[in-house]
């Protein structure tokens, strides 16, 4: 059985495709070959050969968000793009397709429906992308992380396409062990630990927003607190050097970090944009969170995050609002309610799938016996 996934542009999209490849091949033993679709980031290169999979790429091209000329060259782009999936349907002859959302899915999903192959497709977010909102009326099914999405009314005429899996979880991300793990990054397990992703592309505000929170805080306090930092590749030697200067705080800063699984384990405390990937593999580890959501992606971080705040898992703060003191002032609260971090903790893991990849795999092998 053959199966092409199409998952690019960031790892919000890549990492729950690579979860789906894992599960297929662990449920049916080498009678699965899969191959992924990409966009050509650098970022995109790096962990498909980090993970060692057959993969294609297609160009990173986005949708302008406004009527502008840009539409010429993005037509143009996509032409090309259908025309190389095209030649890798053809070549690879897959039995399924899988689309994650994303430009990538376009092409991918749009040739497979053109040749007839049945197709699903998987929104990690509340709120469909643009690309999978398009995708829905050509998928044979879709697949969905939150209940909630069923009940969009402009995606209602696709209700019986929907079935709920949740956000499927790379195995190794489930391996919790905080003392392990805490001495993997040479931090001390007496010290509450802070766990702060601006994400895959990074998110300045967020990291100057927490780095002057910290700077900000009581000298006699501050050496309590640990910080493990994802900067991102933009803001990471900036932040080496902020950090540098804050007396008394322990911290590890990284662009990239390949085990996630060891910063989630070790965190007391997560501060991060509410991606779907991030939110629910955070929730794995019932882990407490504050949440700042994206502003600027039609709202798709900010219906998550409402999802994880009404049930008591998270704090929202928006980034409108988002200021070093008002942060630091909710860092010190969290740190001293034990009872209310524990209670964020079992929300947040009522509201995890850990089972997301096993249900969506079983989807993909009912779709390839129709």
């Amino acid at each position: 059985m053959r199966v092409l996934i199409a998952a690019g542009g960031s790892g919000g999209h890549i990492f729950p495709a690579i979860a789906l490849a894992a599960e297929l091949k662990k449920s049916a033993p080498g009678s699965i070959d899969v191959m992924f679709v990409g966009s050509d980031k650098a970022l995109d290169r790096r962990i498909f050969e980090k993970e060692g999979v057959k993969y294609s790429l297609v160009s990173a091209n986005k949708f302008p968000y406004k009527p502008s000329f840009e539409i010429v060259p993005f037509f143009i782009k996509l032409k090309i793009d259908l025309a190389r999936t095209l030649f890798t349907m053809l070549s690879y002859k897959p039995d399924v397709v899988v689309g994650f959302g994303g430009y990538v899915s376009c092409p991918v999903v749009i040739v497979a429906w053109l040749l007839r192959i049945p197709c699903l497709v998987h929104e990690q977010n509340v709120r469909p992308g643009r690309s999978n909102a398009i995708l829905f009326r050509l998928a044979s099914m879709i697949a969905v992380s939150f209940e909630r999405t069923r009940r969009i009314k402009s995606i209602e005429k696709h209700a019986g396409k929907f079935i709920l899996t949740g956000n499927p979880l790379r195995p190794e991300v489930l391996k919790d062990d905080k003392t392990f793990s805490i001495k993997q990054f040479g931090l001390d397990g007496a010290k509450f630990t802070i766990l702060v992703i601006g994400g895959s592309q990074g998110a300045h505000i967020l990291n100057e927003t927490f780095i002057a929170a910290m700077a900000g805080m009581d000298k006699a306090v501050r050496p309590s607190f640990q910080v493990i930092h994802l900067t991102g590749v933009k803001d990471y030697e900036w932040a080496v050097k902020m950090y540098s200067a804050i007396d008394g705080l322990s911290a590890r800063v990284y662009s990239f970090i390949d085990r996630m699984e060891e910063a989630y384990s070790s965190a007391d405390l997560a501060i991060t944009r509410s991606g779907a990937s991030a939110i629910f593999e955070l929730a794995c580890f019932s882990c407490p969170m504050i949440l700042v959501p994206y502003p600027f992606a039609m709202s798709h971080q900010a219906e998550n995050a409402k999802v994880f705040e009404e049930a008591g898992a998270a704090m929202v703060i928006e980034e409108k609002t988002l200021d070093a003191v008002a942060l630091r002032g909710q860092i010190l609260r969290l740190a001293k309610d034990s009872a209310g971090r524990k209670k964020m903790g079992e929300a947040a893991k009522a509201l995890s799938a850990p089972d997301a990849s096993a249900r969506l795999a079983k989807e993909v092998f009912r779709l390839s016996e129709k």
